[in-house]
């Protein structure tokens, strides 16, 4: 099983950073929380902080662990770690993902999120 690790970003107008999956794969154009895989030795809250600066260019704060769940897909089974984070500096700028967008935590719900993704997006509507 692969373990992915994904941050719930809060900007400072408490808007959460979603990005968009490009071309191919099963998720190809849907929404998704940032992050990646976890690599051996390396820790999930480590992960998050590595992604986000090769993927977004961006530090953060990681937080808490908002929600963890695992999901099946076609190609493999991931078990997800969806932990609350904070902007600590730069501009999130797109360098894997097609689109990305800073929303409003109740908005959430009018993007089509990877299938992972869905019970976090319900979770965080009702958290609000």
């Amino acid at each position: 099983m692969i373990r992915v690790s994904a941050a719930i970003i809060k900007n400072s107008d408490n808007e959460i950073l979603i990005c968009q999956r490009g071309p191919g794969g099963s998720c190809q154009f849907l929404w998704e929380f940032p992050g990646g895989k976890i690599e051996p030795g390396e820790s999930p809250e480590e992960c998050l902080v590595r992604e986000c600066r090769e993927e977004l260019e961006i530090d953060i704060e990681v937080q808490d662990l908002f929600a963890q769940t695992t999901h099946s897909y076609p190609e493999r089974d991931i078990e997800f770690m969806f932990f609350s984070a904070s902007l600590k500096k730069g501009v999130p700028t797109p360098s894997v993902h097609k689109n990305i967008k800073w929303v409003l935590q109740d908005m959430l719900k009018q993007y089509e999120f990877c299938p992972a993704d869905v019970s976090v997006v319900e979770k965080l509507a009702k958290d609000k």
